[in-house]
């Protein structure tokens, strides 16, 4: 998937179905940017809120809200990236980015970060299976 240079990306049908009105673009984990259902956004909102926060949570509220925009497409089904969310995750304009499923939320890497994060990762499924799933 191309960003233009104003910053937009067209994210593709089958995604902008997955994802309805209340959803937010936000940094994630591994310095990429996420697309959050509503659901998910309530809940990470709801384990950010608590009275006296100690510091890794305030840190993670401050980062998170503060590079969050709304999830809305345009007429062509493209969202705007904003420069501090593309500055952070290491987006330039123009670029080709990828656009990956991940089951719970969207994510959107710069293409040479994930050919290399999907290289090493497939190569070592089976021992991240093996400690994910039977907790070893």
């Amino acid at each position: 998937m191309k960003v233009d240079d104003k910053g937009r990306l067209a994210i593709p049908a089958p995604f902008r179905k997955q994802l309805r009105e209340g959803s937010f673009v936000s940094v994630s984990q591994d310095n990429v940017l996420a697309i959050y259902p509503p659901d998910l956004w309530a809940a990470l909102a709801g384990q950010l809120q608590s009275p006296l926060q100690g510091p890794d949570q305030r840190a993670i509220a401050r980062t998170l809200y503060s590079m969050s925009d709304p999830f809305e497409p345009d007429g062509q089904g493209r969202i705007s990236l904003q420069p501090e969310q593309r500055r952070l995750t290491g987006i330039e304009t123009p670029s080709t980015v990828v656009v990956i499923g991940t089951g719970s939320r969207v994510e959107i890497w710069p293409e040479a970060r994930w050919d290399s994060y999907s290289t090493d990762a497939s190569g070592r499924f089976t021992e991240f299976a093996d400690r994910v799933i039977s907790g070893h």
